[in-house]
């Protein structure tokens, strides 16, 4: 509990000589002022990154029981923010909140899941095109500057979640206490925008290149778009500036209009989002209604099928469809298929891209060959060959008891075999001398 100090030239219409006629001062949620029965307190909304609206205050009501009333903490959330609440928390019973809670907690480990394995996944392919330099044509560059797209957003991602899981942690038992969150400290209230516009430079930027690609694929198969002289620098124009211009602009409209608005809570559900989400659907637009009559054989079709969920799909599922009125079930499956598409994104591009790719394959396949790990592996799969033809042969030259029963010679030591092959030339050579020295030879029975 915190500690309250309150002044008494600003208490003066309460009669402290009448112990029910007015409620105590408390700090729980805050310091409440001793306030007079039926009457309502008002103290400014601690700070939160839950969306806390710090210019707001908080309400509760002395009741004229001479107790208090719960904490209305309504007027401190933006209306976007406590909509949401509203939805899946204050009108759900005990139960219900405590299942959306679990259903959240699951989908958070399937991002952070999802999201380590896109990071390891891009790095590793980011590794294999800068290593490889006969890999390096325009078609790898494109692929690339994708990948580091994929890449800002994925670190980006991470960090977000990592602030939150950190500073959010007990949220549903301080809400139930009528608490707010703890406040955050002042360097992650100043860091935390920029995470956010990193995060949708990546994303816009992971947009563009994917256009870059169906660009460079209309160019493969039909007319070239762009001259080849100039072709790399229009690609690094429309895969960086364009969303580098994108970004800046919401940076600056949110920078104006929600400077007060505590790292940028719920953000994507404000009309400015539009200034930077617009783009992104033309570029599907563009994509899919243009790239079906560019695609004359069978190969470019399974890239074109490939790259479409690329192309945002579970971007459009979280912008127009919301299990909002559906059973938890649904709920469940929808936020888990979401976020598995989305966070596994960036395996799924270097999986396609790199790990699956032919040619890759074949370039690590000789430049393996040509090491010296390759070379002792190699050497040995050949001295195994060698001993099992040789095990084989012996096999087939010793005697066998009978024809219809063979006789089982382990062969695993060699040496052992050797000293039994020797054993009767050895006999024999003695053998031979006592014949020659007129000895006869003795037979023991």
């Amino acid at each position: 509990m915190m500690s309250c100090t309150f002044t008494l030239a600003n208490l003066t219409d309460i009669n402290f000589t009448q112990p029910g006629s007015y409620c105590p001062a408390q700090s729980d949620g805050g310091c409440w002022p001793p306030t007079k029965l039926n009457h309502t307190a008002t103290i400014a909304c601690p700070p939160s990154i839950q969306g806390v609206d710090r210019s707001k205050f908080a309400l509760r009501e002395c009741l004229l029981t001479g107790k208090w009333d719960r904490i209305q903490y309504k007027p401190c959330f933006y209306p976007d923010v406590w909509e949401l609440m509203n939805k899946y928390y204050v009108n759900k019973s005990p139960g219900e909140r405590q299942a959306y809670t679990d259903v959240l907690q699951a989908v958070r480990i399937i991002e952070m899941v999802g999201l380590s394995v896109s990071f390891i996944s891009v790095i590793l392919s980011l590794c294999i095109f800068c290593c490889l330099k006969s890999l390096y044509c325009s078609r790898t560059k494109i692929h690339i500057n994708l990948l580091l797209a994929i890449l800002l957003q994925i670190v980006a991602r991470i960090i977000n979640y990592g602030i939150q899981m950190k500073y959010s942690q007990g949220d549903n038992r301080r809400m139930q206490k009528d608490q707010l969150a703890v406040e955050l400290p002042k360097y992650i209230v100043l860091i935390c925008p920029f995470i956010v516009i990193g995060l949708q430079f990546g994303i816009s930027a992971m947009f563009m290149w994917m256009l870059c690609e169906g660009v460079h694929l209309n160019n493969v198969l039909t007319v070239s778009v762009f001259k080849n002289k100039l072709r790399t620098l229009y690609f690094h124009l429309l895969g960086w500036g364009v969303p580098f211009c994108l970004t800046l602009s919401w940076s600056i409209v949110m920078f104006f209009k929600q400077r007060d608005r505590q790292c940028w809570s719920n953000y994507n559900y404000l009309p400015y989002y539009w200034i930077i989400d617009g783009p992104r659907y033309a570029v599907m637009i563009v994509a899919f209604k243009g790239g079906a009559p560019l695609v004359p054989d069978l190969k470019a079709v399974k890239a074109a099928i490939f790259l479409l969920p690329l192309l945002g799909i579970t971007h459009m599922l979280e912008t127009f469809v919301t299990p909002d009125d559906q059973s938890i079930v649904l709920f469940a499956i929808y936020f888990s298929v979401t976020y598995f598409m989305s966070t596994f994104q960036g395996f799924f591009c270097s999986l396609l891209y790199c790990f699956l790719n032919t040619e890759v394959r074949e370039t690590i396949s000789r430049r393996l060959q040509t090491t010296q790990f390759w070379s002792r592996w190699k050497s040995c799969l050949r001295n195994k060959d060698r001993n099992d033809r040789e095990r084989t042969r012996m096999e087939s030259l010793l005697p066998q008891s009978s024809p219809s029963k063979k006789t089982h010679i382990e062969l695993n030591d060699r040496l052992d075999g050797e000293n039994n092959m020797t054993k009767p030339i050895l006999q024999q050579e003695q053998l031979t001398h006592i014949v020659s020295n007129g000895q006869s030879p003795t037979i023991q029975c």
